[in-house]
Order: C-alpha cells, then structure tokens, then sequence
C-alpha cells in the first residue's frame, strides 16, 4: 500500500493566520484535494499553486483527516497542534459538566452541600452547579433576559468561595448596573461580602480600588482608563479570582477600546463568566469576542468567519456546537408558568406640518443620494447617516430637527387617547419607551399630571435612577415610567406594569431586545401587551422591521426553539390565508361565512 506524504506549515495572510499543506514529492495535487473533500473541508479549501490553504483553527480536523498519511509539521505548527489539543481538551471537559449537569436531579445532587439551593429556580440551580464546578473556567451565561442572570451569578461566587476555589471577584457592568449589583448582593447575602462600587472620579477610582473588599463593582470605561490596576487586583489572587463581564454585548466589537482591555484582565482571572441575553444583536460576528473572552480563546481559536452573516452564522452555529461553553435557556422553558405576551402595531398618520416635513427631507435625502458616487457615499456615511435619522426624528416630536413646530405630533396624539384609555380609566401602569431626548421631553411634561418617572440620559444620578424605578414598581400613584432604551432597557425589573408603549426606538437591536423583557420577566402575573407606535407610511416601517429581522437572526444563531410572540397583524394575515383556502382560493369576497 503506498503511503502518502505531505508538508505543512503556518504563513500569515490579509486574512490572519492559515495552514500551507503541500503534497509530498510524487504525490498528486488531486489525492490531498479528495481527502480534504471527503473529509468536509472542500469549500475552505483555497488551491494556491502547489499547494492547498485553510484556517489554522481547522488544523486538528486536517490531521485526523491524514492519519494514514506521512504529515511533517513546521515546529510552529506543532505547537499550535499541542495549544489548541489543551485549550480545546478544557472545553470539551467542560462541555460534559453542562450535558451531565443538564438533567435537574443531577444539578441537585451537584449542589445537595450547598444550602441555599433551595432559594433558586430548578434552571438557576443548574446554571449554579455548572459554574461553580471545577471543570468550567469559562462560563458564557445566554440565559433570555428575565431569567435572573445576576442572582445565579451571585449564588455560583457564593459557592466558590465556600469551597475556597475563589477569593475575590471583580463584576464589569454597564454604569447604571454597577449600584444594583451591589444592592442585590446585600439583598441575597445580607451582610456576607463586603461589595464596593467603584465610581466617581479617576482619583476616588483608585482609593475605592484600595479597600479591601470580596467585590468590586465598576463599569467598562473604568476598565480602560484603569486596566493596570485591575490587573493588579486580579493578579494578586494568584489565580482565584473570578472576572464577571454583565451584558457582555457591550464587547461584542473586537477592535474596540474596552473590548481589548478586558481581554487583557483575562488571563489574570482564574474563572470568568460573561453574562447577556442578547449576545449576537446585530450579526454572528457579535458572539466571538464574548466567547473568547470567556474561555480564553479556545473555542474560536483561529477560526476564521466569512464577511457575508449567512456564511458566518454556520461557522459561528458549528462551532459554538462543537466547542462552546455556554448555557442558553428560554422563558417558554425556564418558567412556564409566566404569562405570555403580545405586540401589536399601531400606524400612526402624520400632522400636516409634520408630514409635510417629512416629505421634504425624504425627498432632498433621496435627490442627494441619487446624484452622489459610492465613494462620495463612503466618506459622507455619517453625514447620510444623520439625515435617515432626521427622518426618525420627523416621525416622532420634531421639535430638536424642525425651528418652531408647534403642532402636536401624531404619536403624541395617539398617546393621549391610549394612556387616557390605560391610566385614567383602567388605572394600569405603563412603561413608555422614547429614544429621542425631545420626545421623553415632551412626554414628560404633556403627562407629568398623570404621575410619572423620567429614566434616561438627562438623569445621571444613580440615586434618582434607581429611586425612579423602585417609586414605579411600589409606589400605586405612580402611573408611567417613561424611559429611553439605551439607558433603562437593560437589566431593570418593571414587571408591576403589563402594557409597554414603544413611542420611538433605537437603531440598535441590542436597546429593543433588552428593554422587551424588563416586563416580561420572572415575577410576572399577567399577559404583557406591547404598543409599538409607528408613523403610517414612513421609513420607521422599515426600521421596525429590521429590528425584527435581526431579533429572529439572533435567536436562530443561538439555536432557539420557540414560537414568535403573537401580533395582531400576523394573527390576520394567518385568518385571512386560512379564508382564502377554506373558498378554493378566492379571496375576492370579503364577506365573512356565516
């Protein structure tokens, strides 16, 4: 039998590092091309000259492909071999713990030396068991919002530090999180752990770093204007301290500032676990840099994504599959008995001032666009940008885009007639979500009478912050919380209101899909009803539905297997496929059967 050999090293691309396999002398090009086509990775295969190229991160796969084959490795490549066989070796274990620990009465049995077991929900009791176990060093939690990510995190430390596997742990959080962590720690653990917000000034930074502490609570910006002194921090465990990464979205973009100095607090951890429910908002690319900073950078070693998101989001699916240590667990599964929700849009015809406003910018914006060349494009994006926003703006409370408009918008007209409906006959509660400053203006003072709070951009003091909700969610005369999604849409809990009005939203994904569940969350007693006010026949159309695009794209990365919520327009577009069918396909009648 002959045996075939081939030669193989690493080189550096445009694209980052690959592997260079050559066919050994006398051996055809066509013999390496069919065992890497029987072996699946014909089409990341890239021919160049004599030789075939792939992703470093496949090298494992290309060698079990060859094992009858004679293969000498370039030193460098042997090394990658042996990085990527141990990084990989601790996923793979890892892994095992969350399929064994998956089934609740083995989680329990993991956690039957752990008293307050009895205090979590049968899925917090697994996500504690995983967590805390010895295999997992790097844990992604993708739990959907509203499944109590912070509780669990705190239970898994807790138990850490009764086993003695962990000393400290410093919690990353958005800026409006960093006082409720520490709150919540004394909720659950009264007077257990000392827990130290570091805000303020770089100065008062520093000396809060200097206390000694079993927690510290800071943002992302203090990350990057205090990486040496967090690295410090956690160096000084000598390998027991534990990085908490809350909403880890927030460092989905590799290249960005914070996202490079947390990937710098890593290696310094022992243990990390990164926490979000919407970690892939906008495409497949988004899960990479949390994964990795996680586990270290095992799981995507080398892999390299296609541009295109379809592409992407197959690689990304295979390998967090194959490789990823995460859990991923669903309202509709998680708690069962949690009402369930509806949206329902509601089109909003513009005023006339209003939509004659509209028309002139949509009309200049498309005359502009039109006799601009794609690299005049390109260089102007931003400016282009802000226009398509102006017409957002238009559609809301045009007042911060138009001098002296003075008539009332369209959405603020509808609002009246749906919070007159809500709060003053019915007496419920409701949230009010407004992503443009002039809008949570004007809401604020058009229905102050009615008892509200204000949480967005111009609050800045914590305090008031987080007295805004605890006043809405105790407090029976107030009626309306009016927030902007960027700042309240991630981890409050509003659950004392059933109805959400959407006023305008952001263009992020991330905003929407967060603030969605900060009604629609454990504790919840009654069917939640969303309002999304959209302006009839403009842009926002489009952007709504793009916001839904992107929310059934994240959730069929991650694998999710649930029903969309009903709406009132799917629901009549179902009827009325259903009528057509039921009269042979004629749908020319409208009158219903009798």
């Amino acid at each position: 039998m002959t045996t075939h050999s081939a030669v193989a090293r690493v080189e550096m691309g445009a694209g980052g590092r690959f592997v260079v396999l050559r066919p050994g002398r006398g051996v055809p090009m066509r013999s390496l091309e069919l065992a890497l086509v029987r072996g699946g990775l014909g089409d990341r295969a890239v021919r160049r000259n004599d030789s075939w190229c792939l992703p470093v991160g496949d090298v494992s796969v290309v060698l079990s492909l060859l094992q009858s084959w004679e293969v000498a490795l370039s030193p460098e490549l042997e090394e990658e071999v042996r990085r990527t066989s141990r990084v990989r070796g601790a996923n793979s274990r890892a892994k095992l713990v969350i399929e064994r620990l998956s089934a609740p009465e083995e989680a329990a049995v993991a956690l039957a030396d752990f008293p307050e077991a009895g205090r979590l929900d049968p899925h917090q009791v697994q996500a504690v068991a995983v967590a805390s176990h010895p295999d997992v060093g790097g844990l992604c939690l993708f739990d959907e919002q509203g499944l109590g990510k912070t509780v669990m995190a705190i239970f898994a430390y807790h138990r850490l530090r009764q086993t003695g596997v962990v000393t400290r742990a410093l919690v990353v959080a958005p800026k409006s999180m960093v006082p409720e962590w520490a709150h919540e720690v004394e909720r659950l653990l009264p007077g257990q752990y000392v827990t130290v917000p570091v805000v303020g000034s770089v100065r008062e930074k520093r000396a809060l770093l200097d206390r000694q502490a079993d927690i510290y609570v800071t943002n992302f910006e203090t990350v990057i204007r205090l990486t040496s002194r967090l690295a410090d921090l956690l160096a000084g465990e000598q390998g027991r301290g534990l990085l908490v990464i809350d909403e880890s979205f927030l460092v989905k973009n590799a290249a960005a500032r914070r996202t490079r100095a947390v990937k710098e607090l890593r290696p310094l951890a022992g243990r990390c676990w990164v926490l979000c429910g919407t970690p892939a908002p906008n495409r497949p690319h988004d899960l990479v840099s949390q994964v990795s900073i996680a586990d270290g950078g095992a799981a995507f070693a080398d892999v390299s994504l296609p541009e295109s998101r379809a592409d992407a989001g197959a690689v990304v699916q295979r390998v967090l599959r194959e490789r990823g240590v995460y859990l991923r667990r669903l309202k509709v599964d998680a708690l069962p008995d949690l009402p369930g929700r509806t949206f329902s849009r509601v089109l909003v015809p513009l005023e006339p001032v209003q939509a004659r406003a509209y028309r002139r910018a949509l009309h200049g914006l498309i005359k502009d666009l039109r006799a601009t060349d794609d690299g005049t494009f390109r260089r102007q994006l931003a400016s282009f940008a802000a226009r398509r926003m102006a017409l957002l703006q238009l559609c809301s409370v045009p007042t911060a885009v138009l001098s002296g408009y003075s008539e009332t918008p369209g959405k603020i007209r509808a609002l009246d007639a749906i919070l007159d409906e809500l709060v003053v006959c019915r007496r419920e509660k409701v949230v009010v979500w407004s992503f443009f400053t002039a809008a949570v203006d004007a809401i604020c003072q058009r229905y102050a009478r009615l008892g509200l709070v204000r949480y967005d951009g111009a609050v800045v003091d914590t305090g008031i912050r987080r007295d805004a909700v605890r006043r809405f969610q105790e407090d029976d005369s107030t009626m309306l919380f009016v927030g902007n999604p960027a700042a309240a849409g991630a981890g409050l809990t509003l659950h004392r209101a059933c109805y959400a009005i959407y006023e305008s939203m952001s263009n992020q994904a991330a905003h929407y899909l967060q603030s969605l569940d900060r009604l629609h969350r454990r504790g919840q007693t009654r069917a939640v009803e969303y309002l999304v006010l959209l302006a009839e026949g403009t842009v926002e159309v489009q952007e709504y539905e793009r916001l839904i695009g992107k929310e059934r794209a994240a959730k069929e990365l991650l694998g999710d297997a649930t029903d969309e919520p009903m709406t009132r327009v799917a629901m009549l577009a179902e009827l009325i496929e259903a009528q057509r069918l039921l009269r042979g396909g004629d749908s020319s009648e409208e009158e219903p059967y009798e």
